[in-house]
């Protein structure tokens, strides 16, 4: 069962794939190396259903809790992710991820990941050096010696968690429908990735919150481990202050996957549910 595995990784944009040939997007640069946070605070926490699709039935497998933490000169912001308890006497899932982020910038200073899945366990941590643009990286198992790496990064590198909270301080008024922008991100190596603006301020239905007015935009995921190399996510932001990813949709390769905003607190702005 890798249901809650999948669904976490399409919330933190799992590699990349390459453009779609068939669309003529304009590509509009996006500075990512010295943002402003306006839409995010510490405190902020939000909680994702996790849900896998199986014979036209969608089913709550599991859970994902983000939590940023105000550190004075950076933010440490973590995810929990969890099966719910009802599948764990068949397989259990308890994840975490952590990201320290420098507060100036939004660039991450380190990065870690603690995977427990079954058997299945293993972890690393990268450690960013932004001005010299390295990343120094550690990988373990519990059966096997620690492996040590230093990459070189192309400047301006963000890991899987900062990349999420930094696209939330887009200005989506200087895109249109069809856009794109691109990002880069550090897993293990380097992905240049594209990010299409794909619709703006429209109505969506979201499960428990209702019609809310969001921002459509559609990630290049990366392809040959979770994702086929035609898989399309479609993540809906709220089209307000917070700029919440409300709910997130993609095919895997065993089916289709959907996370889903469940509970929030500690938000920068009040969030607007609809009807």
């Amino acid at each position: 069962m890798m249901h809650k595995s999948l669904i976490l990784a399409s919330l933190l944009w799992l590699g990349a794939t390459g453009p779609d040939p068939r669309q003529e997007a304009s590509i509009v640069n996006y500075d990512y190396c010295d943002s402003e946070n306006f839409t995010w605070q510490g405190g902020e926490e939000i909680t994702y259903t996790l849900y896998y699709q199986l014979n036209f039935i969608w089913i709550a497998a599991g859970e994902a809790t983000f939590k940023v933490k105000d550190m004075g000169d950076r933010y440490f912001i973590s995810i929990d992710g969890k099966t719910i308890s009802a599948f764990e006497w068949f397989y259990e899932v308890n994840d975490r991820y952590e990201s320290v982020i420098d507060k100036k910038t939004l660039l991450p200073l380190s990065f870690s990941r603690d995977i427990q899945e079954g058997k299945y366990v293993w972890w690393d941590k990268f450690t960013f050096d932004q001005k010299n643009n390295k990343v120094h990286a550690s990988k373990g198992w519990p059966d096997k010696p620690t492996k040590y790496y230093t990459a070189d990064l192309s400047g301006c590198m963000h890991d899987m968690i900062s990349i999420v909270y930094n696209v939330r301080n887009i200005d989506f008024n200087q895109y249109d429908p069809g856009d794109q922008f691109g990002v880069k991100v550090f897993v293990e190596e380097e992905y240049p990735l594209q990010v299409e603006v794909r619709q703006k301020n429209v109505e969506q239905k979201i499960r428990g919150l209702g019609k809310m007015k969001t921002h459509l935009i559609r990630p290049q995921v990366v392809s040959g481990h979770f994702f086929d190399d035609d898989t399309r996510m479609d993540i809906y932001m709220s089209a307000d202050g917070n700029r919440i990813p409300l709910m997130i949709e993609s095919p895997v390769s065993v089916g289709k996957v959907k996370a889903v905003l469940t509970k929030y607190k500690g938000l920068r702005y009040p969030l607007v549910c609809g009807d």
